[in-house]
This record gives structure tokens, C-alpha cells and sequence, in this order.
């Protein structure tokens, strides 16, 4: 929807609020592709939202804040992610996404402790492909730009990291 504002040299209140209004639904089915959980994704996008506003003065293109919005509510739920996968708190749910081809849920925090020690047993670069893919939410096309990779050998990677892994917890009985 390029075009329909013409900032002139920041974004006003109104500007904001319009943008706000027609990311959010786009934003909180991002945040729950992460969670599963409306609440968690409505935090997250509400942290993005406050963190535009906050920018407002030096955003300036309209395309540009819809494409720091996604960023922005990426970031979050990464970091909550992380967060939660730190401390502990992580959900079944979130965790089974992690391995969502295989549509096999895991149990408990034994399971997503070997879930780590499986990704942990990767190379370098399958373990980054793979977080980019799964933990941070990138399609292959964007992987490729930041990589530098071809698609086709992202593609690749994730698939033959995410084999491996459903492999690793075939072997000790977890799927």
C-alpha cells in the first residue's frame, strides 16, 4: 500500500495510528506463529507498535515503517523466545514448532533439553540456517539475502539441520 501517505518529514500522530490499525492483524498472526498464544503475540506486536511510535519522528516512508514494524515485532518474539527458552518457561507448543513438519509434539523439559543437545550437535552453519529459519522466523529468500547464499542451498541446509535433529530424537525415543 505504497504511496498512501506522504511524510513529510516525520510521521504524524494520525499517520501512526492508521499504520497501527492495519499491521496489527498482520503482526499478531506473526507474533502467534512464534507463540501459539494471542496474548504473548498481542505483547509483542503492542512492544513493536510502542517502539515505532517512539521512532516516529525519524521514520519517514511508509513502506519503511510497515517493514520496521514486522522487524521490530520479529525481534520481540525472538527475544522473548530466548528468553523463555532460558529460564525455562518455554510451552509444548513452542517447542514442538521448532519441529513442525514432523507435526510431533514434545513432553517435557527432559525432551526440550535433548531438543537443544540435538541442535547443538550441528554444524555452525546448519545451526545458524536452522535458528533463522525456526527461531527467528526468516523465509529462505530473506536467510539467502543475509547469508549471501543461494535459496536453493538454504533450503537445502534447514531441511537436511531439521532431518538431522528429528533423526537424533528418533534415536533417544523422543518422537
Amino acid at each position: 500500500m505504497a504511496g498512501a501517505f506522504a511524510f513529510i518529514g516525520c510521521m504524524t500522530t494520525i499517520e501512526y495510528e492508521e499504520i497501527a490499525q492495519r499491521m496489527r492483524p498482520r503482526l499478531v498472526k506473526l507474533g502467534g506463529s512464534f507463540f501459539q498464544d494471542d496474548e504473548q503475540a498481542a505483547d509483542a506486536v503492542q512492544e513493536a507498535l510502542l517502539r515505532l511510535w517512539l521512532l516516529r519522528e525519524r521514520v519517514c516512508d511508509e513502506d519503511y515503517a510497515e517493514a520496521l514494524l514486522i522487524r521490530m515485532t520479529k525481534n520481540v518474539c525472538v527475544s522473548e523466545w530466548r528468553r523463555r527458552q532460558k529460564h525455562g518457561v518455554m510451552r509444548i507448543e513452542e517447542t514442538s514448532r521448532i519441529l513442525s513438519d514432523e507435526g510431533q509434539p514434545m513432553a517435557d523439559d527432559d525432551n526440550q533439553r535433548l531438543l537443544q543437545e540435538a541442535i547443538g550437535t550441528l554444524s555452525p552453519q546448519e545451526q545458524q540456517l536452522f535458528r533463522m529459519r525456526q527461531e527467528m522466523g526468516m523465509d529462505i529468500p530473506q536467510i539467502a539475502a543475509v547469508t549471501g547464499l543461494l535459496p536453493r542451498s538454504v533450503s537445502h541446509v534447514v531441511s537436511v539441520a531439521r532431518s538431522k535433529i528429528v533423526e537424533q530424537l528418533k534415536r533417544k525415543g523422543i518422537l
